[in-house]
């Protein structure tokens, strides 16, 4: 009885953990430039995360900074790239004023809408006056949106992840 009993319980044990963990599945990426742009513009995104991936198995995933997380991003059709500042300030402590909300620069869809090209026209926190940033667009559905970059500095290369959701 004891053996019945101890075979039973190794046999349940090695069933549970043989199970797959639950994969939560997004739904589709749009594809094709109209759909893309349809799903980008006029739209209020908010910064949820960002990923810096140095190599396959050294990857920094934060939440991003806290004071970037209650700015709204919008893409106009007019081709304008607007933030709204929360009221969470990256500039504080800085001796310059913080920005004003407004157009920080100008985009572009290239590629059948796979990438998003970015000229920086004033300086806001994570982007530079005169920056021209190739953003590939990795994901993107009504509701979210994830967008990378290979950032090259002084002795190291790296990819940014951002994911933003619709507010």
């Amino acid at each position: 009885m004891q053996k019945k009993f101890i075979a039973v319980l190794f046999s349940a044990t090695a069933l549970i953990s043989c199970q797959k963990d639950t994969v939560i599945a997004e739904e589709p990426s749009l594809v094709g430039e109209a759909n893309i742009k349809q799903a980008l513009v006029n739209t209020d995104w908010v910064l949820k995360h960002t990923s810096l991936i140095y190599s396959p198995d050294l990857v920094d995933n934060s939440e991003g900074e806290a004071c970037k997380q209650d700015d709204i991003y919008r893409y106009k059709l007019t081709g304008s790239a607007d933030v709204e500042f929360g009221s969470n300030n990256c500039w504080a402590g800085l001796p310059v004023p913080p920005p004003n909300s407004g157009s920080y620069g100008t985009w572009e869809l290239q590629a059948n809408g796979t990438v998003l090209k970015q000229v920086v026209t004033r300086d806001v926190p994570g982007f530079i006056n005169g920056e021209v940033i190739f953003w590939t667009v990795d994901y993107i559905t009504a509701n979210k949106m994830r967008i990378k970059r290979v950032v090259i500095e002084p002795g190291k290369t790296y990819t940014q992840m951002d994911t933003y959701i619709r507010k």
